[in-house]
């Protein structure tokens, strides 16, 4: 069953749509938090974390159930080169630029370039049976849990997804297991075809003038994506200068926490101070103030951290028993 070749579907546009502002709302969310407006770490939070890989599923589901429409509509190779060589593009663009302002944490291997990557990877399943896409992507998936080595822990190599602990960048989605929801997205696209599902999809129209909106903003979703956060950052950096306070050291944001929690202050700043000094000692002086860090790090912070205050529960006022501090890449 093929479409025609000039045909858009109002709901993938409107699935774009819907992500690109999601990815918006988190973005401004960071930014508050980033800038000192707000006292969540949106970072490192677990619910705005889970709302950010959502967002990133979202796209790459999308990804891949267009493929399938472009492919099924009859998209020269010249349209798909062009439309990949655009993506890799700007999402160099992003590299060049996130260096800039984050050298230490900057986006090697982002959403956009996960996109990129997956067009391509996807070719060979565009015409595959639908359970041999989704056993794949189902083994892409599960793969980074099976095997992973520190040779893959540089940023040359981490992209791929096999490294035990990731460099420090504020968005990454490598190939494994991230091409995944591309797969998944191929396999949602070939069963549109083949259960005549892609009839109905193509006869829906919007009505509302809201969802004519998202529609059209997914329309536009790249450049929105590239333009975004330029436009929140010069508007709340500004602002931030003259009316945010200055956001806490992390030995104050530290003790805060622990005291909200119900233990004894006299326990929480030195337990504090022994896990800053820990860190600074070993050479991890980037992880007190990043603005995200990953989930390896945070695993080292809180190990850390536990030692300090079980170092200073034992005893010892200052925290200054050995601590076990594994190296982290």
């Amino acid at each position: 069953m093929a479409i025609p070749t000039r045909l858009r579907l109002d709901a993938l546009d409107l699935a774009r749509g819907v992500a690109i502002l999601a990815m918006v709302i988190y973005h401004f969310a960071w930014d508050l938090s980033f800038l000192g407006f707000v006292a969540t770490d949106v970072g490192r939070e677990p619910g705005w974390i889970a709302f950010a890989r959502a967002i990133a599923t979202s796209f790459l589901v999308i990804v891949g159930i267009s493929l399938v429409f472009a492919h099924q509509a009859g998209q020269s190779w010249s349209k798909f080169v062009r439309r990949v060589a655009k993506i890799a593009a700007a999402a160099g663009a992003i590299t060049l630029a996130t260096f800039m302002v984050f050298p230490d944490a900057f986006i090697f291997f982002g959403i956009l370039h996960m996109i990129a990557a997956g067009s391509i990877l996807a070719l060979p399943f565009l015409r595959a049976p639908v359970l041999l896409t989704l056993a794949a992507a189902l083994a892409v998936f599960a793969a980074p849990q099976f095997y992973g080595s520190p040779a893959f822990d540089t940023r040359w190599l981490a992209w791929i997804g096999f490294f035990e602990t990731p460099p420090l960048t504020n968005d990454f989605e490598p190939v494994f297991p991230w091409f995944s929801a591309v797969l998944v997205g191929v396999a949602a696209g070939r069963l549109a075809f083949d259960r005549g599902l892609i009839i109905h999809l193509a006869r829906w129209q919007i009505r509302s003038r809201p969802a004519r909106w998202l529609a059209g903003a997914g329309r536009w979703s790249l450049v929105i994506y590239l333009l975004h956060q330029p436009i929140l950052l010069g508007a709340l950096y500004p602002l931030a200068m003259l009316t945010a306070p200055a956001p806490a050291t992390f030995t104050q944001a530290c003790v805060a926490e622990c005291v909200a929690v119900g233990t004894d202050e006299a326990i929480c700043a030195p337990a504090c101070a022994c896990t800053r000094d820990a860190l600074v000692r070993n050479g991890f002086e980037r992880l007190l103030e990043a603005p995200s860090i990953s989930q390896q790090e945070q695993t080292l912070l809180d190990d850390v951290a536990a030692q300090c205050f079980r170092a200073v529960r034992d005893g010892d006022p200052t925290g200054n028993d050995p601590l076990d501090i594994k190296p982290l890449r």
